[in-house]
C-alpha cells in the first residue's frame, strides 16, 4: 500500500495504442488529443518518422509518426487516429497515434520494471507499467524532444515578435508535395527548364546550365538539397528554374513547378518548427492558405551552405570566367527590369511593381449582371471583392478552346493602383523575365499594325526573350492605361 500523502505524488500517464501495443505519457505534459487535420504538410530535409506539419489554431505544430518512430509496421485505420499534442521544455510536438487509451494512476510496485531495454531504431522508451495483466511500454519525452534534426514549435514568444506591416509578395512553387515560396525580391528571374544542357562539370548537386544571355548558369536540382526523395523531371512542361543571386554568382534551382505569386502581411506569417541541422536558417515562415494548404517561406541567401555553393559557382567561374565579368554584369544588373510573362493566346508582359499576387481558378468567380462581355465576374480576395477582366475577351482575341488551353494552367492576375484592384484572367503564367534594356524595343508600326486594334494603345513595349534556338517577343501592356480604360463610363472602350 502507498504511505499517507503519496496520492498527492503519484504519477498520471496518458496511453494510447499503436497496433497491438499500449504506450504512455506522462499526462503533466499532454497539451490535448485533436482529430487529424485534412491535410499535413510535408517538412523538407526531415527525418522519415516526421509526418510534417499542420496548424492548430495558428500555431504550426510538428507532427512525429509514431509507428515509424517506434518501428511498428503496419497502417492504422485513417478514421481513428489521433494526434497528442505534448509540451515539454519549452518545445511542442504532435505524435500521431492509433487511437487513444486510458488514464493511468499506477502503485509504487506496477513501476517496479523501469530500465526497460528498448530495441528500436532512436530508443524514446524509458520503462515499463505492469498494469493488471498488461504491460504499456511509457515514452521518455526528454529524448523525444532531444531527436536530431525534429522540428521544434516553441510554446512562448513565437507570434508575439511579428509585427503588422504592409503586404508584401512572394512567389509559391512546388518540389514534391511540398509548397514553398521566395520573396520576390530574392529572385533574379524565373525561366522554363526545356533550354537546359548537361553540366560539363560532374558534381551530384548540379543539374545542368543554362545559357541565359552570355552567362552560363549552373542548376541545382532543388528536390535532392531537400531530400523530398521526389525527384523532379526537367523534362515536364511545369518545370521551370528560378534563378538566384548568390554572393555575386548565379544560381539556377530546378523545381516541379511555379504556381502563383502570394500576398502576405508580416502578422500572417507563423513561426516555422525549427530544425536542428544548419539548414534550419533557410525557412523563414509558414503561410496557411486555407484549403491550398501551408507554404514555407525560403531565405534566398541560406538555401546552398557556403560548401555546396562554392562546389557550384567555384567551378563555373573558372571554366567561363563568370567572375571576370561579375562587374560587367552588375552594371547591366542595374538596368534589368523584371517582367511578368503570361499567355492569352498571344504572349503578353507586365511589369512586375505592377503585379500584387497571382491566384489560381479554383473558385468560381461571382457574375456580375450586366457587365460588358469582358468582364469575367468578381473574385472575392480576403474580404474585397475584385473584378476580374478576361484578357481574350477584352482584346478581342478568339475566345478559349479545349485545343489550346488547359483549365488547370488558367491563372487570374491582381493588378493593384493605388488603393483599386484589377483582375486578369489569362491562359497561363510562363515565368518572371529579368530583361536587359536591350532586349526592350518601342513597337514598330508594322507590328502594331498588325496587332488587334483594341490593344494597340495598351502595348508600350516588344520584349525578346532567347531560350536556346526559341525567340519570344512579349506584348508588354502599360497596366495605368488598362486601369483607365476598364475605368470608363461606358465601359466599351474595346468595342
Amino acid at each position: 500500500m502507498p504511505r499517507t500523502g503519496a496520492a498527492s505524488t503519484q504519477p498520471v500517464y496518458a496511453s494510447f495504442g499503436l497496433g497491438v501495443e499500449e504506450y504512455a505519457l506522462d499526462v503533466r505534459h499532454v497539451s490535448e488529443v485533436v482529430n487529424m487535420p485534412p491535410a499535413i504538410t510535408p517538412m523538407p530535409l526531415a527525418p522519415a518518422f516526421v509526418s510534417g506539419i499542420f496548424n492548430l489554431r495558428g500555431a504550426v505544430i510538428p507532427v512525429l509518426d509514431a509507428r515509424t518512430l517506434l518501428g511498428i509496421e503496419g497502417q492504422p485505420p485513417a478514421e481513428e487516429s489521433k494526434i497528442v499534442v505534448m509540451e515539454h521544455a519549452g518545445v511542442r510536438l504532435g505524435l500521431v497515434v492509433d487511437h487513444t487509451g486510458r488514464v493511468l494512476r499506477p502503485r509504487a510496485e506496477e513501476q517496479t520494471l523501469f530500465n526497460y531495454e528498448d530495441n528500436s531504431e532512436f530508443r524514446v522508451v524509458s520503462g515499463v507499467l505492469k498494469i493488471a495483466d498488461s504491460l504499456v511500454r511509457v515514452l521518455d519525452l526528454d529524448r523525444l524532444v532531444a531527436l536530431e534534426n525534429v522540428p521544434h514549435a516553441m510554446t512562448n514568444g513565437a507570434s508575439s515578435a511579428r509585427a503588422k506591416l504592409q503586404r508584401r509578395r512572394c512567389i509559391r512553387f512546388r518540389v514534391g508535395q511540398a509548397q514553398l515560396a521566395f520573396s520576390i525580391s530574392g529572385i533574379d528571374e524565373i525561366v522554363l527548364a526545356s533550354g537546359m544542357e548537361p553540366s560539363p562539370v560532374h558534381d551530384h548537386l548540379c543539374e545542368g546550365v543554362l545559357h541565359i544571355r552570355g552567362q552560363v548558369v549552373p542548376v541545382v536540382r532543388f528536390s535532392d538539397v531537400l531530400q523530398t526523395g521526389c525527384r523532379t523531371d526537367a523534362a515536364s512542361p511545369e518545370a521551370r528554374v528560378i534563378v538566384l543571386a548568390l554572393d555575386q554568382a548565379r544560381v539556377g534551382l530546378l523545381v516541379d513547378a511555379v504556381e502563383s505569386i502570394e500576398a502576405y502581411a508580416d502578422d500572417e506569417l507563423m513561426h516555422v518548427p525549427v530544425l536542428n541541422q544548419n539548414k534550419a536558417s533557410m525557412f523563414i515562415g509558414c503561410l496557411d492558405l486555407g484549403e491550398r494548404g501551408h507554404v514555407l517561406l525560403l531565405d534566398n541567401a541560406h538555401v546552398l551552405d557556403h560548401g555546396e555553393l562554392s562546389r557550384v559557382t567555384g567551378n563555373y567561374s573558372q571554366l567561363f570566367k563568370a567572375r571576370s565579368e561579375a562587374t560587367k554584369l552588375n552594371r547591366r544588373a542595374e538596368q534589368r527590369q523584371s517582367f511578368l510573362w503570361f499567355t492569352a493566346r498571344d504572349a503578353f508582359g507586365l511589369p512586375m511593381p505592377a503585379v500584387r499576387e497571382i491566384i489560381d481558378c479554383s473558385n468560381e468567380l461571382i457574375a456580375m449582371p450586366g457587365a460588358p462581355d469582358f468582364v469575367a465576374g468578381m473574385v472575392n480576395l480576403r474580404g474585397k471583392l475584385v473584378t476580374v477582366v478576361d484578357v481574350r475577351a477584352f482584346y478581342r482575341l478568339e475566345s478559349v478552346g479545349s485545343a489550346d488551353h488547359n483549365d488547370d494552367l488558367r491563372r487570374i492576375i491582381v493588378l493593384d493602383e493605388g488603393d483599386t484592384l484589377l483582375g486578369l484572367l489569362v491562359d497561363s503564367v510562363e515565368s518572371i523575365a529579368r530583361v536587359d534594356a536591350a532586349d526592350r524595343i518601342g513597337v514598330p508600326h508594322l507590328i502594331r499594325n498588325a496587332m488587334p486594334e483594341a490593344q494597340r494603345k495598351d502595348v508600350i513595349e516588344i520584349i525578346q526573350i532567347v531560350e536556346g534556338e526559341k525567340t519570344t517577343h512579349l506584348r508588354v501592356l502599360d497596366p495605368t492605361r488598362i486601369f483607365a480604360a476598364i475605368a470608363m463610363p461606358e465601359l466599351e472602350v474595346h468595342a
